[in-house]
């Protein structure tokens, strides 16, 4: 017996919508808790922290919007490229903010110098990973972003360039993942 399709009624979007709006805020503050923490830092850390896990937020999404991409199946092209569009200004600002808490992490007396003295493997193999895997979604958001916007709408004819776009944006995601937990295991370890 065939129940026909599932359709959301007003109340299911309220919950859904009151759920995910829930959790990005609890999420959210993790890292907005740095900007409280009792150090010269927090202010980095906090800023770091809060487009970080925006970057991952935004990025997983479009994950899911990435995989009709590779399908060949229509989407909302003006939607995607702004949501493509906010997660290359949230790469960049994370990259940014990156860089400027590095300074602190290779500063005199800084955690790296803790971790080296402590578990030098540690910094050797996944701190050095870390630098470089961190800084690659941006450039291939930007790609996508660019693509995006220079091939306008008539980009839904072109298979061949809406699969770039999609395998640009799991790429990225998969990078944008790999520096995150990078990230958060250092900030387990040794806080900035």
């Amino acid at each position: 017996m065939h129940a026909g399709e599932y359709i959301h009624d007003h109340f299911s979007k309220i919950v859904i919508r009151s759920q995910v709006a829930i959790a990005l805020t609890l999420l959210l503050l993790l890292p907005a808790a740095n900007f409280f923490y009792p150090t010269d830092y927090n202010l980095k850390a906090g800023i770091h922290g809060v487009s970080a896990i925006l970057a991952i937020v935004i990025g997983t999404y479009l994950t899911h919007r990435a995989i009709p991409l590779l399908k060949g199946m229509h989407v909302r092209l003006e939607s995607l490229r702004r949501w493509v569009l906010i997660a290359t200004l949230l790469n960049l600002t994370g990259a940014i903010s990156g860089n400027w808490i590095y300074m602190r992490y290779r500063g005199q007396d800084g955690p790296r110098d803790w971790i080296l003295a402590h578990v030098p493997n540690f910094h050797n193999v996944l701190m050095e990973f870390k630098e470089f895997v961190s800084l690659f979604p941006f450039p291939l958001m930007l790609a996508a972003t660019f693509t995006l916007y220079y091939y306008g709408m008539p980009i839904q004819y072109r298979r061949d360039i809406t699969r770039f776009v999609g395998i640009t944006i799991l790429v990225s995601w998969s990078f944008l993942l790999l520096g995150f937990a990078a990230g958060l295991v250092l900030a387990k370890l040794r806080f900035v």
